[in-house]
């Protein structure tokens, strides 16, 4: 009888001894790392500096955070330049070169700081699961700013029937809401001979226009186009001498204006511009207009070119 229980004992007490040691490995490897491990592989790196280096190294890793503390560092040297080789927790492997000690702490804690924690995706939700009162809307787009923009430059326009070129000035006063402005223009511009016929002596043809209109702006590059349409009131005045009296006489016109102008630097407060238009009168356009029996015929049409400078707010 003791024999036999004596026979039991051998396996219990190996059962016993292996449920220890099994218990001491899994404390060991649960236990919770305290590295990084840093490792030097260099000639004589038992020297002071290259021992201060991993000092110092090892002293910057311990103030940091949310760092992989069981991953292994080692410092090599490769030539004359020093190499930092990292082995991560979960098997990554990273090699950087460095050239200092300055360089050597921001690489090791780039390569051994952790991501931070995802949340538990179980409990998250699909935005399509979320009711709509949860769901994140896009936030709207701010409105644009209405800002006001003023030009003024030099014009030369190109006009009949009969033909006469003119020269004069010309600028506009716009309130641009992208991508549309609206806004008002004037010109004044004076010709002193007809192109087409002969002139009379000491004739002029003086024209003042004001006008509204109504655009679309197409952003490019480094430019701005805008393509532009309204009415004009046009108000024109002539004078001539026939060797024998002074005759002078003026009217008034309405006609449809359409041009472009096209801006550079559209970015910058002071900007050049270029602009161009074609204006006609539909009532001329069927029939010649006098301002007076012994002048001219009244233009229907001109062409406009303008270069000037203009300002736009912020």
């Amino acid at each position: 009888m003791a024999e036999a229980r004596n026979r039991r004992w051998p396996p219990l007490a190996a059962a016993l001894l292996g449920a220890a040691l099994s218990s001491s490995a899994l404390a060991q490897s649960s236990a919770p790392c305290k590295g990084p491990e840093i490792r030097l592989v260099a000639p004589a790196a038992d020297r002071p500096e290259w021992q201060a280096l991993r000092a110092n190294l090892r002293e910057h890793l311990l103030t940091l955070r949310d760092l992989d503390r069981c991953a292994q560092l080692t410092l090599r040297a490769q030539g004359g330049t020093l190499v930092l080789d990292v082995r991560a927790s979960d098997g990554r492997v990273a090699s950087r070169p460095v050239e200092n000690e300055a360089q050597l702490l921001r690489a090791s804690e780039a390569l051994l700081t952790l991501p931070p924690k995802a949340p538990n995706s179980s409990l998250a939700q699909s935005p399509a699961e979320k009711p709509p009162s949860e769901r994140e809307l896009p936030e709207p787009a701010p409105p644009a700013a209405a800002r006001v923009e003023l030009g003024v430059g030099a014009s030369a326009r190109l006009g009949g029937l009969p033909l006469f070129f003119a020269g004069g000035v010309a600028g506009f006063a716009d309130v641009a809401l992208e991508p549309w402005v609206v806004g008002v223009s004037a010109r004044w511009d004076i010709s002193t001979g007809l192109l087409s016929e002969p002139t009379l002596m000491d004739y002029y043809l003086m024209t003042t226009a004001v006008g509204v209109h109504l655009g679309r702006r197409f952003e490019l590059e480094s430019a701005s186009l805008e393509l532009l349409l309204g009415p004009n009131l046009v108000h024109e005045s002539q004078d001539a001498d026939d060797g024998q009296l002074d005759i002078a006489g003026s009217a008034a016109d309405v006609r449809l204006d359409l041009g472009a102008r096209l801006s550079v630097a559209r970015r910058a407060s002071f900007r050049a511009y270029a602009s161009a238009d074609l204006e006609a009168s539909p009532a001329r356009l069927a029939k010649r207009h006098y301002a007076a029996a012994s002048l001219p015929a009244l233009p229907s049409f001109s062409f406009g070119l303008a270069l000037g400078v203009m300002w736009s707010g912020k």
